[in-house]
């Protein structure tokens, strides 16, 4: 192990407070010495709380003292460029939450300020470790399935947001929110470094504020996979959350637990020709399939500040390489193109 981390949280709202200034906590090699957030009382929680010894309320000053190895921005996405340049400028390295930037464009800025400052820069995407995505992968790589064609990800709930999310200027919108998410996840899951073709459509139903709430993309893979995203912030039910389909079966999640449905001894397929059809009946179908259920691993949220504390030790490559983060944001870029474009 080599000298802790000294880490710096950048905004203490949902995923800082909730998430990262605990995962710091629990995570060997790393230290929580520093927090910077707009709002007095939440800086003063933090020391009393995790015991953080400098607390400031302009991160500017943060990474003016010289006191951290490594910023963590869980600030709006809006500041993530201008923050993410700073921090490098003043020697740090940097943590960033999901989605890297605004725009394609500030992505790219960010990518030149690391090689610029030598510094490293990692996106958080936490989807790549929980225990769906491990199941996933458990299933797609036993072969039970066959050949993946279809990877179907639904996220349904009933919210009426009216922060700063509902926000399109400020970087909100389930297509930035939850699509940097699962746009990632379906590309790790496929094994895929960049999508062939995309397109999407937007609506906003139930939230204030001017962004969408209810978002579909269809995707293309380079290895004949077909992607297609649901996240419907106005529906009142739930449907499964992922669906996995192959030339031999069918998997799908759904209230806690696992179903697969999948033929492994598939019979000859007899071709008829003509246009009477046998006995006026439709072709046979499959009996022989077998049917199981699975659950997912238990997977410990903090698992995810190994893999980073490794990384900006220096011992061990990006759980999530810059150049796929970017194809990321080249995705988003193309939503939202393709949203406008459906609706003009």
């Amino acid at each position: 192990m080599k000298n802790v981390i000294r880490c710096g949280v950048c905004g203490l709202g949902r995923i800082g407070w909730g998430f990262h200034l605990p995962a710091i906590k629990h995570t060997e090699g790393m230290e929580a010495t520093a927090v910077a957030d707009p709002l007095q009382e939440r800086a003063d929680e933090a020391k009393s709380v995790y015991g953080v010894q400098h607390c400031f309320t302009d991160w500017h000053e943060m990474a003016d003292a010289g006191v951290i190895d490594l910023a963590v921005l869980a600030s709006p996405t809006i500041f993530h460029r201008e923050q993410c340049e700073y921090f490098m400028s003043k020697g740090a390295d940097v943590f960033c939450d999901k989605p890297m930037a605004l725009t394609l464009e500030d992505a790219q800025v960010m990518a030149e300020a690391a090689k610029k400052y030598n510094k490293k820069l990692m996106i958080y995407q936490p989807h790549r470790l929980n225990g769906l995505t491990l199941k996933a992968q458990e299933i797609i790589r036993s072969g039970k399935l066959g050949k993946i064609w279809q990877i179907k990800r639904s996220v349904y709930s009933f919210v009426r947001r009216n922060d700063w999310q509902s926000f399109s200027a400020q970087g909100g919108g389930m297509l930035n929110n939850y699509g940097a998410h699962f746009l990632d996840q379906f590309l790790y899951l496929g094994g895929e470094s960049k999508a062939e073709a995309i397109r999407c459509e937007t609506e906003r139903i139930l939230s204030g504020g001017d962004a969408e709430d209810v978002v579909t993309v269809v995707m293309h893979g380079a290895k004949g996979i077909l992607y297609k995203l649901e996240i419907n912030m106005a529906a009142a039910m739930s449907v499964p959350e992922i669906e996995i389909f192959g030339n031999k079966g069918t998997a799908y999640f759904h209230s806690g637990k696992w179903y697969l449905k999948y033929c492994p001894d598939m019979a000859e397929l007899v071709m008829n020709e003509g246009f009477a059809a046998p006995d006026r009946r439709y072709p046979p179908r499959e009996t022989n399939f077998v049917e199981e259920t699975a659950e997912n691993p238990e997977v410990s949220s903090y698992d995810w500040y190994k893999k980073c504390r490794d990384f900006y030790n220096g011992i061990a490559a990006p759980l999530v390489p810059l150049e796929e983060t970017l194809e990321i944001m080249r995705l988003l870029k193309v939503c939202r193109g393709s949203s406008e474009q459906f609706w003009n």
